[in-house]
C-alpha cells in the first residue's frame, strides 16, 4: 500500500480538490484505494455527499484507538464509506479538532507523532493506496500524515503568493525529513491553471526551474466540470468522466503510478539523543536547530509542553568548582506579539482572554501603524502562551486565522499564541501581513 499526503499550509490551493479526484481516478483505474480526511473541517465528506450526521467511526476513532487486527475487506467495510467501486472515505469530524489540543488524547500519547501510521498499517494487505487529505497547518495531525507517507503531494496554485508558498512549503518538508532522519518523496502538482494567462505560463515554467522533475509534467487547469462535480458531491470522473478536467486528473494519476518523484535530503543529521549531566538518557529527544522548521512545527500541537520547555535558562557556564549557575531570573515580559484578524468580521472586535484575566467585557481591537488598513489588533507583552477568544459584535468565536487552539480556564476551547524563545507560530494573512508576530 502506498500513503500519500497531500499537504500545503496555504488555504484554497485545492488539497482536498486534489484528493478527492485522484483518489477516485485511481479507483475508476481498478486500485483499491481508501481516502483518509484529516482536516477536522470534514470538507472530503462533503465533497462525496457523505452526511456527516452518519458518519460514527472517523479518523479521531483511528488515531486515538489504532486498530491491531489487520484489516479484512468486511471489517474495511464497517469503518468506511464506500464512495464509489474501489474507493472508500475514513471521513473525519469536527471532533478530530480537540485531538491535539491539550487533553485531547494524542498529545499525551507515547507515540504521537506516529499514530496514523500504527493505525494504516493494519490495512495494507487490503488496499493499493491511501490518499490523506491534510489541514492547512502544520501540526500533530500533519506531522502524523508526514510521518506516515510514502510520499508527499503538494498542490500549488499558478499565483504569485502561492509560489512563494510553495518554497516555504519545501524548507518545511525538509525540516521534517530532518525531525524524521530520513529523506522524503516529494511531488509537486500546479493547481488551478489558467493557460491562456501568461503570467500563470511564466509561474508554471518557474515551478518547473524551481522543482524540476518534482513538478506534475500535466497541471489540472481550472475547469468548470471540476466546480460542478463538488456542487453535485462526486468526483468529476464520476460526474464527467469524459470531461477535459477527468483527462486532467487520468494524467495525474498516471504520473503518480509512473512518474519519479523528487526527493527532499535532511537539512541536518537526524538526531542524537541527548544526555543529561548525571549520565542518564532523557526521556524526549533535544529539539531540532533547524531555523523556521521543526521546533515551530512542534510548537503549534504541542502547547501544554511551553511551559516545562520555557523555564528559566541556566547562565553561560558553571563557577568555582565545576557547579552550574543557579537559574537566571527571567525578564518580566521581554517578548511582544501582535494579534490581528480581518477588520470585516465584525462591526465590533474585543479580545478576551489571559491578558484581561478572563473578564468578560474584553479589549477592543483597532489599527495599529503599519498594519493593513483592512485589519484591526492589539500589541501585547508575552513570555509565554497567551489564551485568548474574540468577542465579535457580543458573540465569542475563536480566532479564525489561528488554528492553534488549546483548553480556557472553563475547559472550553480558546486560541492559543505559542511562544517559545526563539520560534514563534506566525501564521499570515491573506494579504501577506503577519497576525501572529513577535515584535
Amino acid at each position: 500500500m502506498r500513503i500519500i499526503s497531500i499537504v500545503n499550509q496555504k488555504g484554497g490551493c485545492g488539497k482536498t480538490t486534489t484528493s478527492v479526484n485522484l483518489a477516485a481516478m485511481l479507483a475508476s483505474m481498478g486500485r483499491r484505494v481508501m481516502l483518509v480526511d484529516l482536516d477536522p473541517q470534514s470538507h472530503c465528506a462533503a465533497a462525496l455527499g457523505v452526511p456527516e450526521e452518519e458518519i460514527e467511526y472517523s479518523t479521531i476513532d483511528l488515531l486515538l484507538d489504532p486498530p491491531v487486527e489487520r484489516m479484512t475487506p468486511p471489517k474495511i467495510a464497517a469503518r468506511t464509506w464506500e464512495v464509489v467501486h474501489g474507493l472508500r472515505l475514513l471521513p473525519s469530524t469536527v471532533s478530530l479538532a480537540r485531538a491535539e489540543a491539550p487533553g485531547g488524547g494524542l498529545m499525551e500519547a507515547g507515540d504521537r507523532d506516529r499514530r496514523l501510521r500504527r493505525g494504516l498499517e493494519v490495512f495494507s494487505e487490503s488496499l493499493d493506496y491511501c490518499i490523506v487529505d491534510c489541514p492547512p497547518t502544520i501540526g500533530l495531525l500533519t506531522f502524523n500524515a508526514l510521518r506516515a507517507a510514502d510520499e508527499v503531494l503538494v498542490p500549488v496554485e499558478t499565483g504569485f503568493l502561492a509560489a512563494r508558498g510553495a518554497q516555504r512549503q519545501w524548507a518545511t518538508l525538509r525540516a521534517m525529513a530532518a525531525r524524521i532522519g530520513q529523506p522524503m518523496k516529494v511531488r509537486v502538482l500546479p493547481n488551478l491553471l489558467h493557460p491562456e494567462r501568461a503570467l500563470d505560463r511564466e509561474l508554471l515554467a518557474g515551478l518547473k526551474d524551481r522543482f524540476g522533475r518534482g513538478v506534475s509534467p500535466e497541471p489540472i487547469r481550472d475547469h468548470i466540470a471540476i466546480r460542478e462535480a463538488t456542487a453535485f458531491g462526486r468526483a468529476v470522473v464520476e460526474h464527467a468522466p469524459e470531461s477535459d478536467a477527468a483527462e486532467d486528473y487520468r494524467r495525474l494519476a498516471a504520473w503518480i503510478e509512473n512518474g519519479e518523484a523528487a526527493t527532499v535530503e535532511p537539512e541536518v543529521e537526524p538526531l542524537q539523543e541527548e544526555v543529561a549531566p548525571t549520565g542518564a538518557p532523557r526521556s524526549e529527544p533535544a529539539a531540532s536547530p533547524v531555523a523556521g522548521g521543526v521546533r515551530s512545527v512542534e510548537v503549534s500541537a504541542r502547547a501544554a509542553e511551553l511551559v516545562q520547555r520555557m523555564r528559566p535558562r541556566t547562565g553561560p557556564g558553571p563557577v568555582a568548582g565545576g557547579q552550574p549557575m543557579p537559574p537566571a531570573m527571567p525578564r518580566p515580559f521581554d517578548r511582544r506579539v501582535r494579534i490581528s484578524v480581518p477588520a470585516a468580521l465584525g462591526r465590533t472586535i474585543r479580545i478576551v482572554g489571559d491578558l484581561n484575566h478572563w473578564q468578560p467585557d474584553g479589549v477592543p481591537l483597532a489599527g495599529i501603524p503599519g498594519l493593513a488598513d483592512d485589519f484591526v489588533g492589539i500589541d501585547l507583552p508575552a513570555n509565554g502562551p497567551l489564551r485568548y477568544r474574540l468577542l465579535v459584535d457580543g458573540k465569542v468565536m475563536l480566532d479564525p486565522v489561528n488554528p492553534v487552539v488549546a483548553e480556557g480556564p472553563d475547559g472550553q476551547p480558546a486560541s492559543v499564541i505559542a511562544l517559545e524563545r526563539e520560534s514563534a507560530l506566525v501564521p499570515e494573512s491573506p494579504g501577506g501581513d503577519p497576525t501572529r508576530r513577535p515584535l
